[in-house]
């Protein structure tokens, strides 16, 4: 793949040279399906960040634990199983360990919930680790990526199912409250595409974000060579 900015369309993310990608995984009730959206970062300078959506996966119905978490691995090994997962654990918090187990600390928990920006954390034991879990509004994140997409800064992979996603955003049925703006999807539809490409907008300009990539630079680290006692030393 060509790092050769003037030969990479900006418009068309499917052929991005993405230094790291991200997973965002929206975990499903009984009858709706799991979604994952994968995207990252133009990886050259235009003047100001420009995100793109390179795949949209509705996952089969009916996977929960371990199969829904090897469901997302076999997408994950698309791409050379060198990405950040931002996984929801809203309805299910013990999916954490079962993230955990299969993807290590790649893994980034969210709580989505009535409010919350995001920017605060715990760390939540998992296993023999842990992983950082933020608490975040369903609103936050859905202005959050109107206001990416508002100002031009969102490009998805042209398919079916990028525009299913973008069906479900237009459904969407604001209402307003005393307490702010809430956005509620329609009796009988879907939003769970629309939600995981909300979470990769949210944390692919998350302050954190270098520290949740960590973990796939150090693997790539080259190992320090073993150094050698003895006689062979002197050979």
């Amino acid at each position: 793949m060509t790092n050769n900015p003037n030969t990479i369309n900006p418009g068309d993310p499917r052929n991005w040279p993405m230094k790291i990608h991200i997973i965002a995984h929206d975990v499903g009730r009984t009858n709706d399906r799991s979604t994952a959206v994968v995207g990252g970062h133009f990886p050259f300078n235009l003047g100001s960040r420009l995100l793109g959506v390179k795949q949209f996966v509705e996952l089969p119905l009916g996977l929960y634990g371990s199969e829904l978490a090897n469901a997302l691995a076999v997408i994950d090994q698309t791409y050379d199983r060198n990405c950040v997962i931002i996984a929801d654990l809203s309805r299910d918090p013990t999916y954490a360990e079962t993230l955990f187990d299969r993807f290590g600390p790649r893994v980034v928990g969210v709580q989505i919930g009535r409010s919350g920006d995001g920017t605060r954390c715990e760390r939540r034991p998992v296993g023999n680790g842990s992983i950082l879990v933020y608490n975040v509004g369903r609103t936050f994140l859905l202005d959050l990526l109107a206001s990416e997409m508002r100002d031009n800064r969102v490009r998805f992979a042209d398919s079916a199912e990028s525009a299913r996603t973008y069906q479900q955003l237009m459904a969407l049925e604001v209402e307003q409250r005393e307490s702010g703006v809430v956005y509620k999807c329609p009796s009988g539809q879907h939003d769970d595409l629309a939600m995981s490409l909300a979470t990769l907008a949210w944390g692919a300009q998350h302050l954190h974000f270098d520290t949740w990539a960590r973990p796939i630079f150090d693997a790539h680290l080259p190992r320090k060579p073993r150094q050698t006692y003895g006689w062979a030393a002197f050979t």
